[in-house]
């Protein structure tokens, strides 16, 4: 989490009319999101084109409508293409080490054949395909002989309290809120990334979160706990503000609270951006511009 540039702190949101007397900034459509655990407010103008994230590294993706028999179909081709060996990643062929069923859940290992490298070694991949409410899903994490347990534990957690989520809906239980789906599970090891643009012009925000469990090892606070821009608190988090008005607009804040014995550590990057030749014009005035990212600093809470 860096800033990219330094400028004056903008203090407020009021314009001067005509008429000379200060009045708000025109009210801008706003959306809400839930990313992560967050839930932040964008203007409507700007639609998500990246959204995604982790829990204690499992990755999560959303295939699509399925039933039973299609989940069975899903993990046998899997297994067949790497029992023919078929699947290749980065290069290297992938060797296949067989299923193990935990907690109802057939679990699929294999390992990157690196060995014209040297010799095999952890960690393999374990993947899992899990039906929810309609819904296929396909989780991937890692496995290791010391750590087997914590990792399948992961797995499972996250295989049983999956759902699918519409965009735009907010669930009302605590939980961790991707793109296309939501896990109620207790806060963990999690981070979260959703970029919202223009389409059509390089304008829009980003939002990145990560959350540390309570006892486990330290967050790196450098940008918030620098000496560079403005002190801000979002969320109840500490942090630092800096705006670039030069050869862009570019305003970005980074706020958290580092984990400790007792309680979670959190980390939240945020970004408005205009790269746009021309920026600053309409649509997306300077005035725009500050009153979005003041929406979106105010609108930020932490779904417990």
């Amino acid at each position: 989490m860096k800033f990219k540039a330094l400028a004056a702190l903008v203090t407020g949101l009021l314009i001067l009319m005509t008429t000379g007397s200060p009045v708000m900034a025109k009210t801008i459509e706003t959306k809400t999101y839930c990313v992560g655990r967050l839930l932040v407010d964008i203007p409507t103008a700007f639609e998500v084109m990246d959204f995604g994230g982790s829990i204690n590294g499992l990755k999560i993706e959303r295939l699509g409508a399925g039933n039973e028999k299609d989940l069975q179909n899903k993990i046998a081709d899997r297994i067949q293409a790497l029992e023919d060996k078929k699947v290749i990643e980065g290069g290297d062929p992938v060797i296949f080490l067989g299923t193990d069923d935990v907690g109802g859940f057939t679990i699929i290992k294999h390992i990157l054949d690196t060995s014209i490298m040297g010799q095999i070694t952890e960690p393999w991949t374990e993947e899992a395909y899990v039906l929810s409410d309609g819904v296929i899903f396909h989780l991937v994490g890692t496995g290791t002989k010391e750590k087997l347990d914590f990792y399948r534990e992961n797995m499972l957690s996250v295989a049983n309290a999956i759902h699918p989520r519409e965009l735009n809906e907010i669930p009302s239980e605590p939980g961790f809120c991707l793109k296309d789906a939501f896990v109620a599970v207790p806060q963990n090891n999690e981070n979260a990334h959703a970029l919202f643009r223009d389409p059509e012009q390089f304008v829009g925000m980003e939002v990145d979160f990560l959350t540390r469990k309570a006892g486990e090892r330290d967050i790196d606070l450098t940008a918030p706990e620098s000496k560079f821009g403005n002190s801000v608190l979002i969320a109840g988090l500490k942090g630092r503000e800096a705006k670039d008005y030069a050869k862009e607009f570019f305003f970005h804040a980074a706020v958290g609270k580092q984990v400790s014995a007792s309680h979670n550590g959190y980390a939240v990057d945020l970004s408005y951006f205009d790269r746009r030749k021309n920026f600053g014009s309409e649509p997306y005035s300077q005035s725009f511009a500050e009153h979005s990212w003041e929406n979106l600093i105010q609108s930020i809470r932490i779904k417990e």
